[in-house]
């Protein structure tokens, strides 16, 4: 079972770029965040320029992963050019990781279940890579939020997220940040969303 972390209602609102933050309430719903078919498994295999400290090295194509969602911690950091979050998938376990492909995120609603908001993923910055990722270093890709319109009678509401990493077992809680890095309260009024490939550094993952 998984462990749900503190949830806080948090209204966001983005507005000339810039996240807004105001409390309101979410409505329940039942389904559950799309997840469309993963391309197939001619992954790229080079290693991305000015990964640094960040994810090391690439290896042959993967199936299935030697670690758990567990051994992660996954943050959203919100950019200023609204809509769009950085992913972040930190190794925290003490063993190396083969990781690739997309982190698949589900929209909770305040009573911590799915909502309906629609997720797709993208070939982006490009193709999946297989990564290793040693212990205490992080792989990136970028998120990118449509929100609902102000008065949608239809909009979902979310005011926290779990993440499911291609090819491994089991889920975990999203830690959302604020602009400013911060662990205040989000509520995103989410219509759909779409989610980019795990790369080994973050530069260009958040260039929608």
């Amino acid at each position: 079972m998984v462990k749900r972390t503190r949830t806080a209602v948090v209204a966001t609102a983005l507005a000339g770029g810039a996240l807004l933050l105001a409390g309101c309430g979410g409505q329940a719903a039942t389904n559950s965040a799309a997840t469309p078919e993963t391309p197939g498994t001619d992954a790229a295999t080079s290693t991305a320029a000015g990964a640094g400290d960040h994810a090391s090295g690439t290896h042959d194509d993967i199936s299935a992963s030697n670690c758990a969602a567990e051994d992660f911690e996954i943050t959203l950091q919100p950019q200023p050019n609204g809509g769009v979050f950085l992913l972040e998938m930190k190794n925290t376990s003490e063993k190396s990781c083969e990781i690739g492909g997309w982190v698949d995120l589900t929209p909770l609603n305040m009573a911590n279940q799915p909502t309906d908001a629609e997720g797709e993923r993208l070939d982006h910055p490009g193709p999946p890579q297989d990564i290793t990722l040693e212990p205490g270093r992080s792989a990136f890709s970028g998120v990118k939020v449509e929100l609902s319109g102000q008065g949608d009678p239809d909009a979902q509401v979310a005011s926290g997220f779990t993440a499911a990493p291609s090819d491994m077992a089991g889920e975990v809680n999203v830690d959302v940040k604020d602009l400013d890095g911060g662990d205040s309260p989000v509520e995103l009024p989410i219509k759909s969303f779409q989610v980019g490939t795990l790369q080994p550094s973050p530069q260009g993952v958040v260039a929608f």
